[in-house]
């Protein structure tokens, strides 16, 4: 099975399904979603997820979304696309990639965890600013929990 990212290029507006897999939110999707790369995670000739991507600094990216359709997780789909995007980062001026998930996301808590990335701080009662609550796990998102992943880390363990 063969995964692949492909930049969008045209109407970002017809990702929000997608996008909205991974942030329920509308309004906060669509604040960030006309800035940065947008990516199409394909399978085959299936498009089955996305990934955004922007800029924070010159040194520091942060991935503002992953999400892959229901029927496709589980296949390490998301691990392939992941370590895509490091391996396009990699070897540019680049230090470090971000990403925030809720505290109530375990899941993903593990899944980044396992593709490299660690723990690196919390950003207290994020998800109050949401319309609607969010519960997994039994537990109500209320922080973002960020991780990265540092370029300079992996190439001294090479």
């Amino acid at each position: 099975m063969k995964v692949y990212l492909e930049t969008v290029n045209c109407d970002r507006q017809n990702y929000l399904s997608f996008l909205k897999l991974a942030d329920p939110d509308e309004t906060v999707v669509k604040s960030y979603l006309d800035s940065g790369e947008l990516f199409k995670i394909v399978v085959g000739d299936k498009v089955v997820g996305v990934l955004h991507l922007v800029e924070i600094d010159d040194e520091t990216l942060e991935i503002k979304n992953i999400a892959i359709l229901p029927e496709y997780r589980g296949r390490h789909i998301g691990s392939t696309a992941l370590q895509s995007l490091i391996e396009l980062c990699r070897g540019n001026h680049y230090k470090r990639i971000y990403v925030g998930t809720a505290n109530s996301s375990i899941e993903n808590f593990k899944f980044y965890q396992k593709n490299g990335f660690r723990f690196d701080h919390i950003v207290p009662d994020f998800f109050l600013n949401y319309d609607q609550s969010i519960y997994e796990n039994g537990i109500q998102a209320l922080d973002m929990l960020y991780l990265v992943y540092r370029f300079d880390d992996k190439k001294k363990e090479d």
